[in-house]
């Protein structure tokens, strides 16, 4: 598990490298991109995830969930 997190966390910061967040550390991602409060929708197909209108790093957050594979509805 914990190389799975390492993995996980090195293509974040991959993904982040052409944001405000391209020199952050970890634990910076971690409270910069995890902990907002979201709803999430789950169905058979899909997560979907209901972000707050406004936060800091919406910005950021959507570059590297497209970076990601994620898609915008």
């Amino acid at each position: 598990m914990t190389a799975i997190a390492y993995v996980l966390m090195q293509e974040i910061r991959l993904a982040a490298r052409h944001t405000s967040l391209a020199t952050a550390q970890v634990g910076t991602l971690r409270n910069k991109l995890f902990k907002i409060g979201a709803r999430v929708v789950v169905s058979v197909r899909r997560v979907v995830l209901h972000l707050p209108m406004q936060f800091p790093y919406r910005a950021e957050w959507t570059r590297v969930a497209l970076a990601l594979g994620g898609v915008l509805p």
